[in-house]
């Protein structure tokens, strides 16, 4: 048949390639399944000992795999004693999830170099998945596909939104090298398509208001603006560049500064001298222990909770003492609402919302801010709130930003007791577990995770040693690949790195697989490709 003409192990490795660069931003499955293949065809290759010399002879890719050999180092010390429970399945599960750090440089590495068409090819697949990911996350943030939306975060649908904004700005990247690059021969149509796709990405990226995908963003086009500039001829040019680079962070500076005043400037809160009842004659509380506060006014003042209750159960089918779409006590969420539009906490304040207000309220949104989902400031207010609320002492328990904290105190006093080569593979949860109960931390116990920063984690679980060791793995392949002079490995490298000082990156399968194919792809696909910065336009 015609068709088997085509099954050569390297078309069907290409195949595999181009399976896991569109699967890595819609389908965990499709991951697995192009893994799978690959290691298939690899062992139904044969070649064995044409690919051990090419593995002896490339010194990145040994070097590369000893993050692997670093997990298999720290079963050793792990807790065996509990049989398959436990940190045993913990760290059997861990060297599962680490198996692309394995296969992935192995099968890439020792597989026929891609030609520049099949890489391009790669990429622009790629970039295709993630364009119809966010048009369907579009879709689902404006009701056109039917989806519980809680959260704007709920609307990436396929991966989480943290990682999906990662592969969001791998895909600019590639798209703002396709725009300035004279390494490839494309139409001005091909350039105009690149150059809609990149303001589409960079807008949805807003959109999505992941903070993170947005730090990313502004650093990668900050240091491409740095490097862009040893290489402009134009003195004027040249000039106007420099400035724009000094003021971007001087700017930065002053809106970070202006946010921070705006946010801590609270309205005074004294109980002496603020009326004793309602309008209507009702006594009202001024809970001054009560430390929160929305949009600068206190929530704890000036409540009268019988009138809130009757005139809350007049105007809506939510019941006063029950709870909100989100599951949060309704009475909460209007006492909060109603402070963040600086009306008291009483039938008149009930008097004074609209019927989107009522809606909000409804839906679980505890300030009026929140209205405007297609703004930035409501996630930047959303963070300022939860960090105050946790050094004010509250309960860091549902904020993100807020638990991210707690995790990195108790992070820090696992590794006060471990700090030579770790607690081992598959008892980080664990110690963090038993962290928790030591520092009586009010998290609640779903909320009791790892340390959401991948280097942290690298230290908790192996050491310093092991973090040492680690990070000459990741960074000296590229010193023998000469990739801090390719681009695509150097903005990979950037937007990874910066990942993993807010999430664990390379603690869940769709992490692990970003990071190595990335990794492979571009530091060890294509020997003889020479794409330097230099050679932007």
């Amino acid at each position: 048949m015609p068709i088997f003409k085509y099954l050569k192990h390297s078309n069907i490795y290409f195949f595999a390639i181009l399976l896991l660069a569109v699967s890595l931003p819609v389908s965990v499955f499709g991951m697995s399944l192009a893994q799978i293949i690959l290691v298939i065809n690899w062992l139904w290759e044969g070649k064995f000992k044409e690919k051990f010399q090419i593995i002896r002879s490339r010194k990145a890719i040994w070097i590369f795999l000893i993050i692997f050999l670093v997990h298999i180092l720290g079963l050793i010390y792990t807790s065996w004693p509990d049989g398959f429970t436990g940190a045993s399945y913990n760290a059997l599960k861990d060297i599962r999830i680490k198996l692309p750090l394995l296969i992935l440089p192995v099968i890439i590495g020792t597989s026929p170099s891609m030609s520049s068409k099949q890489f391009k090819t790669v990429l622009v697949f790629f970039i295709s998945a993630v364009t119809i990911n966010s048009l369907v996350s579009t879709a689902v943030l404006f009701g056109i596909i039917d989806h519980k939306v809680n959260d704007i975060r709920d609307i990436s649908i396929f991966i989480s939104h943290i990682r999906f904004a990662l592969l969001i700005n791998i895909a600019l990247s590639a798209l703002g090298y396709f725009i300035f690059s004279k390494n490839y021969i494309q139409s001005k149509y091909e350039k105009v398509i690149y150059v809609i796709l990149f303001v589409w990405l960079t807008a949805f990226l807003f959109l999505l208001q992941s903070l993170t995908g947005l730090v990313i963003l502004l650093i990668c086009l900050y240091l491409f603006l740095i490097i862009r500039s040893f290489y402009i001829k134009n003195k004027a040019s040249k000039i106007l560049t420099y400035i724009i680079i000094i003021l971007i962070p001087v700017f930065s500076i002053y809106l970070s500064a202006k946010l921070l005043d705006d946010f801590y400037n609270f309205d005074s809160f004294n109980v002496d001298l603020l009326e004793k009842e309602s309008p209507r004659g009702n006594k009202y509380n001024h809970d001054s222990t009560n430390l929160q506060i929305e949009n600068g006014h206190w929530v704890g003042k000036y409540i009268c909770e019988p009138e809130l209750k009757e005139a809350w159960n007049s105007i809506s089918s939510f019941d006063y003492n029950g709870k909100d779409k989100k599951g949060q006590y309704i009475k909460y969420t209007l006492i909060r609402y109603l402070s963040s539009k600086n009306l008291r906490k009483d039938a008149d304040g009930i008097k004074a919302l609209d019927k989107s207000d009522i809606k909000m309220i409804e839906n679980g949104e505890a300030n009026y801010i929140f209205k405007n989902k297609y703004s930035l400031y409501p996630r930047i207010y959303q963070t300022l709130w939860e960090i105050n609320l946790y050094l004010r002492g509250g309960n860091p328990g549902g904020h993100s930003v807020a638990q991210r904290i707690e995790y990195l105190k108790a992070a820090v006093q696992i590794i006060k007791r471990n700090p030579i080569i770790g607690v081992g593979t598959g008892d980080a949860q664990i110690e963090f577990n038993k962290q928790y109960e030591r520092m009586s931390s009010k998290l609640p116990k779903e909320y009791r995770h790892r340390a959401h920063n991948q280097f942290v984690t690298f230290t908790i679980t192996f050491g310093f040693i092991g973090l040492l060791v680690i990070l000459l793995a990741m960074f000296l392949p590229a010193y023998y690949e000469k990739g801090f002079k390719n681009y695509f490995y150097l903005a990979f490298l950037i937007i990874a790195v910066i990942s993993m000082l807010n999430e664990d990156t390379l603690e869940t399968q769709p992490g692990v697989s970003f990071f190595a194919f990335f990794y492979c792809l571009f530091l060890f696909s294509k020997n003889e490709r020479k794409q330097l910065v230099s050679s932007q336009a």
